[in-house]
């Protein structure tokens, strides 16, 4: 396959082979294969001179959700990584970029602009400014929902790369590490700088907001149930 687009392919071939790992009650097979499609899409985003990389944006995301969701029970480390490369990700692709207050007009300008999500076989799936605001407050919901223990937490799981900031990385391999290292300590803007309470405090607020202006300016989407919450 020409050019970077592999990259694409295999991330959505290594997503497909994890969740049939998923399927047969093999989590560390399909963690694995969940980590190969990850780093395809970081390699493609990274490397890509495409105009538009909202698609893979929210793919990259949404891969990185289901990844730190499968490792939270047994990887509290790993999930954290996975969820803030997720945020990234999903920030990434939201196309009010992080303000709550552009909700309403992302979501009428979207409708005269067709884009085609990167899924797992349906390859008509239109990708939505609503299905992009719901995966960056999704993010926002997951990474909450596993914050809170401030002396368990590795440095390199903290939030330390204010999401957008900094010169580039560079190419190669060398590049291709520095950037995973970024992702996988991202820190929304917003929250830069913030304990990880406070953190949690923060996201789940921007959470609350995105969902209920989607529910406002779009009644008729459903972005799905909600993560239960603990308390705090």
């Amino acid at each position: 396959m020409p050019g970077v687009e592999r990259f694409v392919q295999s991330a959505l071939r290594f997503w497909e082979q994890g969740r049939r790992y998923e399927d047969e009650g093999r989590p560390l097979l399909a963690a694995r294969s969940y980590t190969r499609g990850l780093g395809g899409f970081l390699s493609y985003v990274k490397l890509s001179r495409a105009g538009q990389l909202a698609p893979a944006y929210y793919a990259f995301g949404a891969l990185g959700r289901e990844t730190a969701r499968l490792c939270a029970p047994r990887n509290r480390h790993s999930a954290l990584q996975n969820a803030r490369m997720a945020l990234a990700a999903s920030h990434y692709a939201d196309p009010t970029c992080g303000q709550v207050a552009s909700v309403e007009r992302e979501v009428h300008d979207g409708r005269d602009r067709t884009l085609y999500a990167l899924t797992l076989g349906h390859h008509d799936q239109v990708l939505t400014a609503e299905m992009r605001i719901a995966g960056a407050a999704d993010a926002r919901d997951l990474l909450a929902s596993l914050l809170g223990d401030e002396a368990a937490t590795r440095p390199s799981a903290m939030g330390v790369w204010p999401i957008g900031s900094g010169d580039g990385t560079g190419r190669g391999r060398f590049g291709y590490w520095q950037d995973k290292k970024r992702y996988m300590q991202a820190v929304l803007p917003s929250c830069a700088g913030l304990g990880e309470f406070r953190e949690r405090r923060c996201l789940r607020e921007e959470a609350d907001a995105y969902f209920a202006e989607l529910r406002r300016v779009a009644p008729h989407y459903d972005p799905g149930p909600r993560p239960e919450r603990g308390i705090g």
